[in-house]
């Protein structure tokens, strides 16, 4: 695979500067590009304040700020940059006609084998490596806010990606700590797709009259919102057990009547197949003997570690 020691990251907004500052943390030269020197200053300021901030947390140590800004290039001059760039990752306003230009515009002036990643949140990549030159190269890497904290990155090919781009992605986000993850190019990948639903139901919730927006917060942070960092949703079924998944959805559906309870196809179909979950072993997971135990185990460690967070953070009455 090429080897990647230049990142071109085009857009110094919000998220810009925050994938700017993760490359350099990480030992990556990094070309930071905008419009307007205007916005550069802006970002070159968010981002000595982001790092200050993590010395003051203990994070990094201070002789690290220098080192990491000494590594970011500020500059409007996009053709230039293009071509000493091993890998490239857009971060402009979500305006697909603008990003497709920019995509037609990496694909002649940066080198034939840079990945050219866009942190689009919502469009399909088709749609950019259809303009672009070199096709097999596109890709989406969808980062989440705030970037240097957040782990996650969706790694989205096109159906022109080549297997070698997506190795690439995947093994430079590795090598900068995060925690990439594949999925298809389909509105709202996985993670928005996911969360809108909760928040359509959050914001329902709350028009109904049910709870107030600070109640609802207070549920969710001290509720599944808590278990979400330790277990995602499949794992957490299968402790609960599927049959009792299928009741609740039940009961929903019954009362409230609304289509997003209704039982799902493949719950049903998993469940006519005798898979309950954790208490006989297999349910979306296969799990082996005596894992009941162990993962009670598990479980229990790493909520009562989070639970010691969540208690020092909220101490005060926080709401918030």
């Amino acid at each position: 695979m090429k080897e990647i020691n230049t990142v071109l990251v085009v857009g110094a907004g919000v998220m810009g500067h925050g994938f700017a500052q993760t490359f350099a943390l990480n030992g990556l030269d990094v070309l930071l590009v905008d419009q307007s020197q205007e916005l550069l200053e802006r970002a070159r300021t968010w981002i000595r304040q982001n790092l200050e901030f993590m010395v003051e947390l203990d994070l990094i140590q201070s002789p690290e700020i220098e080192a990491a800004l000494n590594r970011i290039s500020y500059t409007s001059d996009l053709d230039g940059s293009a071509g000493k760039a091993d890998y490239v990752l857009e971060a402009i306003t979500e305006d697909l006609e603008l990003k497709k230009s920019l995509f037609k515009l990496l694909g002649t002036t940066t080198g034939p084998d840079v990945v050219l990643a866009t942190n689009t949140s919502s469009y399909d990549i088709n749609e950019l490596a259809d303009v672009t030159q070199n096709p097999a190269r596109v890709l989406g890497t969808h980062w989440f806010h705030p970037p240097p904290i957040t782990p996650a990155v969706e790694i989205i090919p096109a159906d022109a990606t080549s297997p070698q781009t997506i190795d690439q992605a995947v093994a430079l986000m590795e090598r900068i700590g995060k925690f990439p993850t594949m999925c298809k190019s389909a509105p709202g990948f996985v993670a928005n797709r996911i969360q809108f639903a909760m928040v359509a139901e959050a914001l329902a919730i709350v028009e109904e009259g049910q709870a107030s927006p600070q109640e609802v917060d207070r549920i969710v942070k001290s509720s599944f919102g808590f278990r979400l960092s330790a277990f995602g949703p499949f794992e957490i079924i299968d402790q609960a057990g599927l049959d009792t998944y299928r009741a609740i959805f039940d009961y929903l559906y019954d009362k409230l009547g609304a289509e997003q309870f209704k039982p799902p196809r493949i719950l049903n179909d998993l469940i006519d197949q005798g898979r309950l979950g954790l208490k006989n072993e297999k349910g979306f997971y296969d799990h082996a003997d005596g894992a009941a135990e162990a993962l009670k185990r598990k479980r229990d460690s790493r909520l009562y570690a989070r639970l010691k967070i969540f208690r020092n953070e909220n101490s005060g009455g926080d709401h918030a």
